[in-house]
């Protein structure tokens, strides 16, 4: 009796998390992009941080601007930059603020120095875009009228794209963010009306604009600011016809970049997730969805994670329902994952490439394991090298 009551607590502790991605894998794999269209779209400010990208500026910049009209403006924030930043984004027609304060560093700093710099319009929507990030063609507009219709802050879909030369495990973490930017995202924004905010291809009305507080010393400034915006009342939905992308970093980019994108989300779900839930139980039940998503650990670990007490369970002995159960989820899990791969994956992954996914596993899982043993607590800009 006691070694079934230990496999229920185990398993059922473990199938949670597993059925939730399962559920928002295969959800958010089906439908089409749905939004209103861009007919008349309100002014627009964009506010793009950068530090140090000499390198990419022009082109960001470039992509911006080829989209504004007249009375829309691109504000660049040059924070903290030792190279030539400035100087290039203003040859091309920007609007560039300096800052620099090299005792506070990171992307919050900058978003809050730059907003003191937005003009004072109650009808101007406030887009954020990376300087290492290009919007595809209509998608300034598209995200800043979906803002201005529904009086929302506004997250449009932004994916990393992998390079021609990129290797296994880079393409395999860009399909896994396309998993939770995409196909996430959209299933939490059918099944709570409500998602997060992801950093870059964020659209603002300037009267939530002006009341925002950035999180400027976190790691995930953007998770959190969604956070505090929808624990206030505010909506934060989603325009998936508005499509944000950069380019994917090496792979020794990339670690350091999944380092500090995955410690701060373990650090935003224990500070959240009760939140949420104490919302939830309050009147707001929509916001119990955005919990259970808040409890789904990274995909790489939450896999090796279950497997381990799928194996424990089994070591173990006594009643196999418990076990089952989990297995059960498991499979549900891989078919969703397969859904999504076969739906938008391909070209990232190719089907010779599929078997790298264990390798990835084991790459990824000792990245998250280092929230422990050494967990990232600076920001720390992402290597920008092919």
């Amino acid at each position: 009796m006691e070694v079934t009551a230990l496999h229920w607590v185990m398993c059922g502790a473990a199938s949670v998390p597993v059925l939730v991605l399962a559920i928002e894998s295969l959800l958010g794999s089906y439908g089409a992009p749905s939004s209103t269209a861009a007919n008349h779209p309100p002014p627009v400010t964009v506010l793009m941080p950068a530090h140090d990208e000499a390198s990419g500026i022009e082109r960001a910049v470039g992509d911006v601007l080829a989209q504004l009209r007249t009375g829309d403006e691109l504000i660049v924030v040059a924070d903290n930059c030792s190279d030539d930043t400035a100087v290039l984004a203003a040859r091309l027609g920007a609007r560039v603020v300096v800052r620099n304060e090299c005792d506070h560093r990171g992307k919050g700093y900058a978003l809050e120095f730059g907003s003191r710099h937005v003009a004072s319009d109650p009808n101007v929507v406030i887009i954020i875009i990376d300087a290492d990030c290009s919007p595809e063609p209509g998608a300034i507009h598209q995200i800043a009228t979906t803002a201005a219709n529904l009086n929302a802050v506004v997250q449009g879909a932004y994916l990393l794209t992998p390079g021609s030369g990129s290797s296994a495990m880079v393409r395999i973490s860009c399909f896994a963010f396309l998993l939770k930017n995409l196909v996430r995202q959209r299933a939490l924004s059918r099944l709570a009306g409500a998602v997060l905010l992801q950093g870059s291809g964020m659209a603002f009305p300037y009267p939530i604009f002006k009341r925002v507080d950035w999180h400027a010393g976190s790691l995930v400034e953007d998770l959190e600011l969604g956070m505090d915006l929808l624990l206030s009342g505010n909506r934060v939905v989603f325009d998936d016809a508005a499509l944000f992308t950069s380019k994917a970093s090496s792979q020794k980019g990339t670690v350091g970049q999944r380092r500090r994108w995955e410690h701060g989300a373990l650090l935003s779900m224990r500070q959240f997730a009760p939140r949420l839930i104490c919302a939830g139980v309050l009147g707001r039940p929509r916001l119990l969805v955005l919990a259970l998503d808040q409890l789904v650990p990274p995909t790489a670990l939450l896999i090796a994670v279950t497997v381990s007490v799928a194996l424990l369970a089994l070591l173990l002995g006594g009643s196999t329902t418990p076990l089952m159960t989990l297995v059960a989820c498991l499979l549900l899990l891989g078919a969703g994952i397969l859904v999504a791969w076969l739906r938008y994956g391909r070209s990232f992954v190719p089907v010779a490439m599929l078997p790298e996914a264990i390798r990835y596993i084991f790459w990824k899982v000792p990245i998250a394991l280092q929230f422990v043993t050494r967990r990232e607590r600076n920001w720390v800009r992402t290597g920008r090298e092919p």
